[in-house]
């Protein structure tokens, strides 16, 4: 969450995606992705695992700007970002 919304990665269609937190219709930010999971938000960026590539991958609230942090990974699942 980041006070206004709510965001998740829809496994099954690849895709990380938000809702409102006041409720409403759900907007699809990402696709392409494979096999997406473990969600994090933090200092404006989205943070999220795809299981199929095992990659850990970032992007603009909006979905802008998505890039690959860390590869090489096998299933990565949980996922958690610090300030420092």
């Amino acid at each position: 969450m980041d006070g206004s919304h709510i965001y998740w990665a829809n496994f099954g269609a690849g895709t990380i995606n938000e809702a409102p937190l006041s409720g409403g219709t759900a907007t699809t930010l990402v696709t392409g992705q494979s096999d997406p999971v473990g969600m994090a938000v933090y200092g404006g960026r989205l943070y999220w695992n795809n299981l199929g590539t095992g990659t850990i991958d970032e992007a603009n609230l909006n979905g802008t700007g998505v890039t690959t942090l860390v590869t090489g990974q096998y299933d990565p699942g949980g996922l958690a970002v610090s300030p420092s």
